[in-house]
């Protein structure tokens, strides 16, 4: 009859210390995710200004990817030039690729437009694969020219993909 009332009181204890381990793991999982966002935010800054080997002055990531800094606007078509830096190997390793995250909502959209100013106008993850050309349009690898439009005003990470792979990211102010 004593083992009863020892065994229910062991059940708990062990209940206890058991709700206890999961609330360590669950605290652990939170800091983890609060380090990613503080990570992520690091990338949320404007992208500075750089100068090529032409002396011309581009917005993005020296040596890496760049464009023609300007006003961006929401919901106006603009025709970019996106110079790009590397190998012939990684230029030419597929369709380039442009994913859109808004800074306030997380959200990621299509902004490369295709037949721009047409009937057939609609919004694209990508264009064919890139041509390489060292030393090209502003002393760059390879140049990409592009119609872009946002859907809403905000600060934008333009995440560059070349094939699968990340190439580099511009972040704009969107206004």
């Amino acid at each position: 009859m004593r083992k009863l009332p020892l065994s229910i009181s062991l059940l708990f204890i062990l209940l206890i210390a058991g709700c206890s381990q999961d609330n360590k793991e669950k605290n652990n999982i939170n800091s983890n995710k609060v380090d990613a966002v503080s990570e992520e935010n690091q990338q949320w800054d404007i992208s500075p200004e750089f100068e090529t080997s032409t002396g011309d002055k581009l917005v993005g990531q020296k040596n890496k990817v760049g464009i023609i800094e300007g006003e961006f606007k929401a919901g106006v078509i603009e025709k970019w030039l996106w110079h790009l830096w590397g190998d012939e190997q990684t230029i030419k390793s597929g369709n380039f690729k442009v994913v859109a995250i808004n800074k306030d909502t997380g959200e990621k959209e299509k902004v490369l437009i295709t037949d721009a100013g047409t009937a057939n106008e609609r919004k694209v993850w990508s264009y064919e694969e890139l041509d390489y050309s060292p030393n090209g349009v502003r002393g760059s690898d390879s140049s990409r020219p592009s119609n872009v439009s946002f859907s809403k005003a905000g600060i934008w990470r333009l995440e560059v993909f070349i094939g699968d792979e990340r190439f580099g990211s511009i972040v704009v102010d969107v206004k």
